[in-house]
C-alpha cells in the first residue's frame, strides 16, 4: 500500500468572464473548480496505475466535503480528520479578452488558530502510525503554515524508516526542506514553482543540476523535476536523465493535477522497483496527460502507457559535474 499525506489541501474556483466592470452583475462564461493538492492527485494516479493508495488528510467545511466527495467518486480510500476550520480556498478570475488573471485568496489569517492546526497534525501523526505496518511507500507533500513549528515531516520520515518504508517528499518551503533533508528521505520531487521559492536560480541545465547534485551526499536516492514546458528530469547518483517536450509543449501542464500525477507515478515506480528510465517515462507521461477538470477523470492507464512510448530520454554526462 502507498500512503499519501496531504495535511492541508485547498481548492480553487475559476471564473472565466469577458471583462471586469465595477458595480454591476457579471455573468461567467465558464466556471470550473480545481483541487490544489499534489498528494490528492498523486493518490488518484496511483489508483489509475493499479496501485493501492490511501490518503490521509485534514478537511473542513464545504471545500473539505467537496474534496471527500471527489475522493469517493474516484474510489480512493481515505482517512480524514474533520475540523470546524474551513479548508482553504481561492478564487481565480480569468479575462477572456486579454487572458489577464486575478487571484483572490485569504491571507495567513486563515491559519491563525495555530493550536488547532497543531492538534490536527498530531492526529495525522497518530493515524499514520496505525498504517505503517501495511505500507511500502510514503508520499508527503503540501504547504505547512508557518505557525506549525514542529518538524512533523521529519518525524514521519523517522517513523517510516523503522518499517523500512521508502519516503517521497515534495515541498518548496526552505526551512521545511532543510529539516526533511536531515532525515534522508528516499526521494524528492520539485516543481518549477518550488525551485523558485527555494531560491534555486539557474540560467541553464548545468547550473540547475549543479545545485541539486549535492543532495545525493545526504542519502537521497532520486530527485525528480517537473518544469512544465522546460521539460522533466529524473536524477540519481549514477545517472541523470532528461525529457524535452518539443512538439508536446502544448500538452505540458502547469496545474497541480500534472505535478500530482508525476508524484504519484514516481511513488509507483519506487514501490515496484522499476528501472529509472521506465518509471521516469511513466511519471512524465502521467503529468502530460493529466486533466485538471474535476468533472472529468484525471486520465486513464491506457493514456499513460501510450504516451510513455512516445517519449525519448536524453542521458546527461555525469563527468561534466
Amino acid at each position: 500500500m502507498i500512503v499519501t499525506v496531504a495535511p492541508f489541501p485547498s481548492i480553487e474556483y475559476i471564473y472565466q468572464i469577458d471583462r471586469l466592470m465595477p458595480h454591476c452583475e457579471i455573468e461567467a462564461s465558464h466556471v470550473s473548480l480545481s483541487i490544489l493538492s499534489k498528494c490528492i492527485h498523486s493518490a488518484e494516479i496511483i489508483k489509475i496505475l493499479q496501485g493501492e493508495p490511501l490518503l490521509l488528510s485534514s478537511l473542513g467545511g464545504f471545500a473539505g466535503k467537496y474534496i471527500k466527495h471527489y475522493l469517493d467518486k474516484a474510489k480512493i480510500k481515505s482517512d480524514i480528520i474533520w475540523s470546524d476550520l474551513e479548508t482553504p480556498h481561492k478564487m481565480k478570475i480569468v479575462l477572456e479578452s486579454s487572458s489577464d488573471t486575478y487571484l483572490l485568496q485569504a491571507g495567513q489569517g486563515q491559519f491563525a488558530q495555530s493550536e488547532a492546526l497543531h492538534k490536527r497534525m498530531i492526529k495525522l501523526t497518530q493515524k499514520l502510525r496505525t498504517y505503517l505496518n501495511q505500507v511500502s511507500t510514503l508520499v508527503i507533500g503540501g504547504y505547512l503554515p508557518d505557525c506549525i513549528e514542529d518538524d512533523f515531516y521529519g518525524l514521519w520520515i523517522k517513523e517510516a524508516k523503522k518499517y523500512n518504508i521508502k519516503t517521497l517528499i515534495s515541498t518548496g518551503q526552505p526551512k521545511l526542506l532543510e529539516k526533511v533533508i536531515e532525515e534522508s528521505p528516499y526521494a524528492l520531487l520539485f516543481t518549477e514553482k518550488q525551485l523558485e521559492t527555494l531560491g534555486i536560480v539557474y540560467a541553464n541545465e548545468h547550473e540547475l543540476l549543479t545545485q541539486l547534485l549535492p543532495y545525493f551526499d545526504k542519502g537521497i536516492h532520486y530527485i525528480g523535476l517537473y518544469l512544465k514546458e522546460k521539460g522533466a528530469y529524473m536524477l540519481s547518483k549514477h545517472k541523470l536523465c532528461a525529457i524535452s517536450f518539443h512538439n508536446q509543449v502544448s500538452l505540458s501542464k502547469e496545474n497541480t493535477a500534472a505535478s500530482g500525477a508525476f508524484l504519484g507515478a514516481f511513488a509507483i515506480g519506487i514501490q515496484r522497483k522499476y528501472e529509472q528510465e521506465k518509471f521516469f517515462k511513466m511519471c512524465t507521461a502521467a503529468a502530460l496527460v493529466a486533466c485538471c477538470d474535476v468533472d472529468r477523470p484525471l486520465c486513464s492507464k491506457k493514456d499513460v502507457d501510450t504516451f510513455a512510448k512516445k517519449l525519448k530520454i536524453r542521458e546527461i554526462n555525469l563527468s561534466s559535474f
